[in-house]
């Protein structure tokens, strides 16, 4: 019996949309999806894949939920993530 297919190299691999990681679509197809509203499709395209581009290679080497992280650290606590054994991101100095 020939069982060949496809073996994942890591069983927590990140969701992928077509050949962009799942964070990097979202990004695109809202910033593509802004060029649509204005009128200028081809535009919000443009630079839809190119933020994408960009944010991939930020991320690239880094942990597989970056994204959280950064939100978790540049807004304000309580918008994106409620977390009840992590403190709020504003307490940057802990005692103990």
């Amino acid at each position: 019996m020939d069982e060949t297919g496809y073996i994942p190299k890591s069983l927590e691999a990140q969701e992928r949309f077509l050949w962009w990681d799942f964070d990097q679509a979202i990004l695109f197809l809202l910033i593509m999806g802004t060029g649509v509203i204005s009128g200028a499709m081809l535009a919000g395209m443009i630079c839809g894949a190119l933020l994408a581009w960009q944010y991939g290679r930020i991320k690239t080497g880094k942990h597989p939920k970056f994204a959280l992280h950064a939100l978790y650290w540049w807004l304000p606590s309580g918008i994106v993530v409620r977390l009840r054994a992590t403190p709020p991101s504003h307490l940057r100095f802990f005692l103990g």
